[in-house]
């Protein structure tokens, strides 16, 4: 299976829809003592993309971003989708002042 390269804005963007499974950091290379990484991202369809390497630090505070942006992202659709549901059923109960009770 190969890897699709993708921007870190496009993670960040993937992580807050909740479309991140599994972040890892991965040593490429050390030039005159500067270490580089990147990124391998498992997304929730299976797909695994990473990024291009870059330095340590940067990458570093990406991924702590995407661990913190991937639990949100969850919690937003979760929410949603539970507003979703519960305006379903609220307009369900909500009958318009129980007009079609004939007791009355």
């Amino acid at each position: 299976m190969t890897t699709r390269r993708v921007s870190i804005l496009e993670l960040e963007g993937l992580a807050l829809n909740g479309f991140i499974d599994d972040v890892k950091l991965i040593d490429c290379y050390v030039n005159k003592n500067v270490r580089y990484s990147k990124l391998k991202v498992r997304l929730s369809n299976g797909e695994i993309v990473e990024t291009s390497c870059d330095h340590y630090a940067r990458i570093s505070r990406v991924y702590l971003v995407l661990i913190k942006y991937k639990d949100l992202g969850r919690t937003i659709v979760r929410r949603e989708l539970s507003e979703e549901m519960m305006s379903g059923i609220t307009y369900d109960l909500d009958l318009g002042g129980n007009d079609y009770d004939t007791r009355r």
